[in-house]
């Protein structure tokens, strides 16, 4: 199958790629990332994820992001206390509908090796928004490869972030809150 896989950041893309290539699958990165947040860090992200691609030979497509686009619809979600499924739906949507007019057979992201990302929700988004824009969402729960993932991050000297990438995020991150997903 090809599958475009939705592109959070370099660290949480090593177990996913290396899961699905396993799995047979033809591999295409996916950057669609308006929720980063300065944009030097969203600069800093996309870097790492080319040079990670790079290094993998793998082909990666990286969208600019509507940055106003995105931000209005999340200042209403944070006031309606659903900013997370906001983000996630906004991005699953771009790359479903980049995987539909680009011919591939499915999609999934890099959010679901996350242990910080709600599963059962990005599962019923993914599926429902496939099921919207007629592109299969291939669900896996990448968190097993989470510690070898890590340590070829770190092998790698991939830059490893500390908060998801919203504005939101970053603050609550300096104040030493955590939202729960």
């Amino acid at each position: 199958m090809r599958i475009l896989l939705h592109v959070c950041c370099g660290p949480c893309a090593l177990g996913p790629q290396e899961a699905l290539k396993e799995e047979g699958n033809q591999l295409t990165g996916y950057w669609y990332n308006p929720n980063i947040h300065p944009y030097s860090e969203y600069q800093r992200r996309l870097m790492t994820v080319g040079f990670l691609f790079e290094k993998l030979r793998l082909p990666l497509l990286a969208e600019q992001a509507d940055f106003s686009d995105f931000l209005s619809g999340l200042v209403e979600a944070q006031r309606e206390g659903s900013r997370c499924p906001f983000c996630w739906r906004h991005r699953l949507e771009k790359v479903a509908l980049a995987a539909k007019s680009n011919g591939f057979d499915g999609f999934t992201t890099t959010l679901l090796a996350s242990r910080h990302q709600d599963h059962q929700s990005l599962k019923e988004l993914g599926l429902e928004t496939g099921k919207k824009v007629g592109v299969p969402f291939l669900y896996r729960d990448f968190r097993v490869n989470e510690k070898a993932a890590h340590a070829w991050s770190r092998e790698l000297g991939l830059y490893r972030q500390n908060y998801c990438g919203c504005l939101y995020s970053e603050w609550e991150r300096f104040l030493g809150k955590t939202e729960a997903k």
